[in-house]
Formats: C-alpha cells, sequence, structure tokens
C-alpha cells in the first residue's frame, strides 16, 4: 500500500508534508523529532518543527505513525506496523525490530493483576552483534 492510500485509509489528507514525513520514515525505520526535521528540510525548507510535530501526532492518534518510547532517551517515530519488540543496543544506539509475539505475555500478567491491558511495548537493551565484533 502507498502512504497516500494508508492516509487516505485512516482519513488523513495525502499532504507533501505528511508525504515527506513517511518517506523519511520509510527510509530510515526509527527517527527523532529532529532527525526528521533534518530529512524533511531537504524537500520542504520552510516547513517548521511545530508543523511536523503536530502532523506526526495527527498520524499517532489515526495509528498510521507509532511512537517508540526508549528510557532516557529521546522518543522516535516509525510508521505504524504489525506488534513487535524493540532490540536498542547500549553502544551505537542502532533501534532494531524484533518480531515476537507477544499475546501469551500479555495473558500471563492479565490473569496474574486481573487487570486489562490495552497495550504493549517490549524494548530490549542489547549489545549489537555489529559491536560486539569490533565493526
Amino acid at each position: 500500500m502507498t502512504h497516500v492510500e494508508i492516509l487516505k485509509k485512516h482519513n488523513l489528507k495525502a499532504t507533501p508534508q505528511r508525504l515527506s514525513i513517511l518517506n523519511t520514515l520509510e527510509m530510515y525505520g526509527h527517527v527523532t523529532l529532529e532527525e526528521i526535521e533534518k530529512y524533511t528540510k531537504v524537500n520542504f525548507p520552510t516547513l517548521s518543527l511545530s508543523t511536523i510535530y503536530r502532523n506526526i501526532n495527527e498520524m499517532i492518534k489515526k495509528n498510521v505513525v507509532s511512537e517508540v518510547k526508549i528510557t532516557n532517551s529521546k522518543d522516535y517515530f516509525e510508521i505504524n506496523k504489525e506488534k513487535h519488540a524493540h532490540l536498542i543496543c547500549k553502544e551505537c544506539g542502532k533501534i532494531e525490530d524484533f518480531k515476537i509475539d507477544t499475546q501469551d505475555i500479555v495473558k500471563n500478567i492479565q490473569s496474574l493483576t486481573n487487570d486489562k491491558i490495552i497495550d504493549a511495548t517490549l524494548n530490549f537493551e542489547v549489545i549489537c552483534k555489529e559491536c560486539l565484533s569490533g565493526k
């Protein structure tokens, strides 16, 4: 599905600014607000950080974009996709998606707490294979 189709499916206008933000997220995977600004300013030099932030928030509300919260770090953003965990390298900062089925974990926690889990985010702090090998 194209970015235009994704935005229309979620009742958002496919503005050039939103398309540029989605292209940046597609190209770089996990990026901070400042990185989005840096990459989108190439095509839209007058685009303000507040406009980018407003568009990101709209896309988060409509489940087009997800916010990746990392302890003691800036927030990162990514295009919404199926549930997954993140492997975050403590050496180089690389963030990698890791497909994992969290249903059993969620069911187990719900049965232990009698709470209803609405959403779950799993982040694993790692030292990536590149940093381990010294590259």
